[in-house]
C-alpha cells in the first residue's frame, strides 16, 4: 500500500499519508458507524532455550467492542510468574507483564469534526534470581485497538501523538488510496495531516514492548511505553473556532470551497462604534478595508485559495483608537 508524504510537524517519527484531488464540490458527510471495533490487551512469557517450564501465565482477556459514541473502553491484562529451569532448580526467573489500551470516539463522517483518541501503555520485566538464566526467558505486552468506518465524502485528518519509553507505538488510518502512519519513539511528539478520500477507512492503534535474556543482550531486563494519539478529522473547508476580542464587530463564516471565498460579516456594533475594519488573508500585507460609508451592516465574500489552509484576521480600529482583532483559521478545500 503506497504512502504519500503530505504535510508533517515531528521528531523522530516515521510517517507516510494520502493525497486526493478534484473534491471540492462533493457535499458535506453524514453520520458514518464504526464497525469491526474492539480493544485487545495481550501480555505472556515464555522460554526461548532449555528444557524450563513456564508458570502463572494464563489466558489474555477477551476483546473488547468499542463504538464512536463518545463513551471510553478500556482493555488490559496483568500477568506474573515464573520460568524454571528443568535442569537447574536455582535457576528461575521471575516474569511480570502488563499492557493496557483505550480509545475513545465522536461520532465518524459527521458534518462536523469527529475526534478518536488513543492511549496506551505495556510493560514487561525478567528477573533472573541467579543474575542469568539457561532458559533465556522472554516476555512481552501489548495493547491494540482496530476499528473501520466509510466516509461519504473527503475529510483532512491531522493525527498527533507522544510517546516515552522503549518500545514501540503508532495510529494508522487505512483508505483505499493509500494509509497514513504516525509512529512514535522514547520522549517524541509530532503531527501529520492528510486528505483521506471516501469511503472505507480502517483504524489501528498498536503499543508493545518486550524485555528478554540472551546471549547477545544479557541485560534487557525491564521496559516499559507508553503513548497518546489524537485524530481530528473535519470536512473540507472546516473552520476553527472563532477567537479574539473584535467578534462582536466582525463575524467571520462559512467557507464555501465551491466559489473560493469565506463569509465576513460586520455587526450593526461595527457601524457605531468602528472606524476601520481591514480584513487580511493568510498574513497578506494589504487587505479589504471598510469605513466610511462602507462601515454598515452586511455580509461580504472574501477570496481566499481553496488548495491551503486560510487564515482570517479581521483587525477593528476603534473611534476611541483602540484596535480589536478576530482570527478563524480554516481547512483547504
Amino acid at each position: 500500500m503506497k504512502r504519500l508524504l503530505v504535510r508533517r510537524s515531528a521528531v523522530g517519527l516515521a510517517l507516510g499519508a494520502l493525497a486526493v484531488t478534484g473534491l471540492a464540490s462533493v457535499p458535506s458527510p453524514a453520520s458514518a458507524v464504526a464497525t469491526n471495533a474492539y480493544v485487545e490487551a495481550d501480555g505472556g512469557f515464555y522460554a526461548q532455550a532449555g528444557t524450563c517450564t513456564e508458570a502463572g501465565d494464563g489466558a489474555n482477556p477477551a476483546d473488547v467492542p468499542w463504538s464512536d459514541n463518545g463513551v471510553p473502553v478500556t482493555n488490559q491484562v496483568a500477568k506474573s510468574g515464573t520460568i524454571s529451569n528443568n535442569d537447574n532448580a536455582a535457576d528461575i526467573t521471575d516474569v511480570a507483564v502488563s499492557s493496557k489500551a483505550t480509545v475513545t470516539s465522536t461520532p465518524l463522517g459527521t458534518s462536523g469534526p469527529a475526534t478518536i483518541q488513543a492511549t496506551g501503555t505495556a510493560s514487561a520485566s525478567v528477573a533472573p534470581r541467579l543474575g542469568s538464566s539457561g532458559c533465556s526467558p522472554y516476555a512481552y505486552a501489548s495493547g491494540y485497538v482496530r476499528g473501520d468506518a466509510t466516509l461519504p465524502a473527503p475529510m483532512w485528518v491531522t493525527i498527533t501523538g507522544t510517546g516515552t519509553g522503549r518500545g514501540s507505538s503508532y495510529l494508522e488510518i487505512d483508505t483505499v488510496d493509500g494509509y497514513i502512519e504516525l509512529n512514535t519513539a522514547d520522549r517524541s511528539a509530532g503531527t501529520v495531516t492528510a486528505l483521506l478520500p471516501a469511503g472505507p477507512i480502517s483504524l489501528y492503534y498498536y503499543v508493545s514492548t518486550n524485555a528478554y535474556l540472551d546471549a547477545q543482550t544479557p541485560t534487557a531486563r525491564s521496559r516499559s511505553v507508553s503513548s497518546t494519539f489524537t485524530a481530528v478529522l473535519e470536512p473540507l473547508g472546516n473552520g476553527s473556532a472563532v477567537a479574539g476580542k473584535g467578534k462582536s464587530y466582525v463575524s467571520l463564516d462559512a467557507r464555501s470551497c465551491p466559489t473560493g471565498t469565506v463569509a465576513v460579516s460586520l455587526t450593526k456594533k461595527a457601524k457605531k462604534k468602528a472606524k476601520l475594519v481591514e480584513i487580511k488573508v493568510n498574513g497578506a500585507k494589504k487587505g479589504k478595508k471598510f469605513q466610511g460609508k462602507k462601515l454598515k451592516k452586511r455580509t461580504v465574500a472574501i477570496a481566499a485559495p481553496p488548495a491551503s489552509d486560510a487564515t482570517i484576521v479581521a483587525t477593528i480600529t476603534l473611534k476611541n483608537g483602540k484596535k480589536v482583532t478576530v482570527t478563524r483559521s480554516y481547512k483547504a478545500c
